[in-house]
């Protein structure tokens, strides 16, 4: 019996706890959410902190950055950016001159022209400052207000790039680089086009890849745009126009 007794006083040396063990996660999930509440901090808080950290550009998940505020000298400057029907073959595209204080929602009206859509389909732009779109389109995303917010703003140096989606269904995402931002020139009027290729695809045709098909099987290819044309359809929106 003493033997017994030292045997069992050795095997709980260092620490012996007659208390129940607590019962093992059964996943790596389970696992994940027992560490995350022994932190004080519920798995479902801990996964909105992440998901709000984050947002989508392009179909790819980005950090999500603080939106800067407008520059001082943005009133005196014009991006001229180029923007890319995404996945056409062969490219379709537009090189735009936009006033940098415009905001996207005028933008929104200045891309519906320059490629011939009929605004009859949601839209949002997507930047690494998170998503923006009309306030009352009351569709399922969480996005700030596009009329709140500048080019400038969501794409404040050469190279930066948005993403402007229209039609969630046909999903038409059009790639809005900025190539240049310059001065505006004394006596031009704004939004202008100064250059393009390719004709846009018809609403609700399905999508880009339909888009493609159909122009394979019968041969389109894709001509210059009458960019004189699109600068003057833009002035006679006046809710687009302005003057340097």
């Amino acid at each position: 019996m003493l033997a017994r007794r030292r045997f069992v006083s050795a095997a709980c040396t260092g620490g012996c706890d007659n208390r129940a063990m607590p019962r093992q996660p059964d996943s790596p999930e389970a696992a994940l959410r027992m560490l995350l509440d022994q932190a004080g901090v519920s798995f479902e808080e801990r996964l909105r902190q992440w998901l709000d950290a984050q947002t989508f550009v392009g179909g790819k998940r980005v950090a999500k950055q603080p939106l800067p505020a407008l520059p001082e000298h943005a009133a005196a400057t014009v991006h001229h950016v180029k923007v890319s029907l995404h996945g056409a073959k062969p490219p379709v595209w537009r090189r735009l001159e936009i006033p940098s204080t415009m905001t996207l929602d005028r933008v929104h009206a200045v891309l519906q022209t320059a490629f011939g859509w009929y605004n009859a389909h949601l839209h949002s732009f997507e930047t690494v400052y998170g998503e923006f779109g009309a306030p009352d389109c009351g569709d399922w995303t969480d996005h700030g207000d596009e009329s709140a917010v500048t080019l400038a703003q969501v794409a404040p140096t050469e190279k930066a790039k948005v993403v402007y989606v229209y039609d969630f269904g046909d999903d038409w995402r059009h790639d809005i680089v900025v190539e240049k931002i310059r001065p505006g020139e004394p006596c031009v009027s704004y939004p202008r086009c100064t250059g393009g290729k390719g004709g846009a695809p018809e609403e609700d045709s399905g999508g880009i890849w339909v888009f493609n098909s159909e122009r394979a099987a019968d041969g389109t290819r894709p001509g210059r745009i009458d960019s004189g044309a699109l600068t003057a359809a833009f002035a006679a929106d006046r809710s687009l126009a302005t003057h340097s």
